[in-house]
């Protein structure tokens, strides 16, 4: 028996990092913050840009962005988030035959893949440790280790015929500030000012890929559209935040059509930056129908926002007793919901129970110990050795 030996070298891979803000990217960006001073663990993140540090590599690759990476995508019959990953293959092989960790933590799945694949030619023994935010389904034959990040997708698993004990469930975390949230009345207005928002309006948030499929935007501005207020200056207005593309236009003209183009605003801004825009809105709203996990869910509580949701069993645990929940894939339901809670006196009691419940359960001084565990766990499992 191969004996352990502590810190284990652990490697954060996620291509997009200092590139896109998705959820998969925020998360491996805040889980290596989080968890790198934890004992026992010596960690390194490998990103697709941003600065170099001697524990934040940059690899080489052809970012999804770029016109080069899309081009490439469709060339392939793929698109360029793939190619960005299988770009960072090689730059990847070097730093592992350089530094050997023990274990890779990973969400991009094309490139672990190949690193599954290419294991015994590598020549170094590491661990597969897929973090399964997307999410994908089983069966999972090219990773060793399965991190599930909501009872939902663990339960589906084991149900599918998945190893258990190659299977842990921890869900992600965030980083919660000190305190209360501040909701102060005229640091709100004076913060719609600066980013400039309506000052005499209630303002309803949303944060995805500003799209009509996964996050549903276009159901929403539709929902938002039916609203019926006394007047204009108490007519709802919406902000919509997010990763924007082709399909994203479709989502912005259809907002002009429904909405005008006074009530509304699509924006795609730094991942520092959103946090402003939730101190200054009133309301939280995502009408996707499933999510792998929703961070977005966990940074809107954080601030001390009312937050609706989809009645789903993942949106269900990531919310817990402070979400509103309705049946999204009805018309008029989630209209119903904004105008029930906009009506709704908050008050600052409310916005620290918010922030208090994402501390309670998702803070990363809650959750390290069980990452700990889990990286120590697959170590012990050692790398799969029959395809199933």
């Amino acid at each position: 028996m191969i004996q352990m030996a502590l810190p284990l070298r652990v490697f954060f891979s996620c291509s997009g990092v200092s590139i896109i803000n998705r959820g998969i990217e925020s998360f491996f960006r805040e889980a290596f913050d989080g968890l790198r001073e934890v004992e026992g663990l010596d960690l390194t993140l490998f990103k697709g840009a941003g600065n170099v540090k001697t524990d934040e590599r940059v690899l080489w690759n052809l970012a999804r962005t770029k016109r080069t990476a899309q081009w490439l995508g469709k060339l392939i019959g793929r698109n360029g988030y793939v190619v960005e990953q299988l770009s960072t293959f090689p730059s990847m092989i070097q730093a592992i035959r350089k530094h050997r960790p023990d274990i890779i933590f990973y969400s991009d799945s094309n490139l672990g893949f190949q690193l599954y694949r290419w294991r015994k030619q590598i020549g170094v023994p590491f661990r597969m440790l897929f973090s399964n935010g997307g999410p994908c389904h089983a069966p999972f034959v090219r990773t060793d280790y399965v991190h599930q990040v909501a009872p939902q997708y663990y339960n589906e698993a084991i149900v599918a015929g998945e190893p258990p004990e190659r299977h842990r469930m921890v869900p992600y975390g965030i980083g919660v500030p000190e305190g209360a949230p501040d909701r102060d009345s005229e640091a709100r207005l004076a913060l719609r000012r600066k980013l400039g928002l309506p000052t005499d309006r209630k303002i309803v948030l949303s944060v995805g890929w500003i799209s009509a499929t996964q996050k549903r935007m276009d159901y929403l501005i539709k929902e938002v559209g039916m609203l019926k207020w006394k007047g204009e200056k108490e007519r709802p207005y919406l902000v919509m935040l997010g990763a924007m593309d082709a399909e994203s236009e479709k989502v912005v003209t259809l907002a002009r059509e429904k909405l005008g183009v006074e009530n509304f605003v699509a924006r795609s801004v730094s991942y520092e930056e959103v946090a402003n825009y939730y101190r200054a809105a009133d309301l939280f709203a995502l009408a996707s129908l499933q999510e792998g996990f929703g961070r977005v869910f966990l940074e809107a509580l954080m601030h001390g926002l009312p937050v609706i949701g989809h009645d789903h069993p993942v949106m269900r645990f990531v919310l817990g007793c402070e979400g509103t929940f309705g049946d999204l894939s009805k018309g008029g339901e989630l209209a119903g919901l904004i105008d029930s809670q906009l009506h709704r006196q908050e008050t600052a009691e409310d916005a620290a129970r918010r922030r208090e419940s994402v501390r309670q359960r998702f803070s990363w001084p809650v959750l390290a110990p069980q990452y700990r565990d889990m990286f120590i766990d697959c170590w012990r499992k050692g790398p799969r050795t029959t395809d199933h």
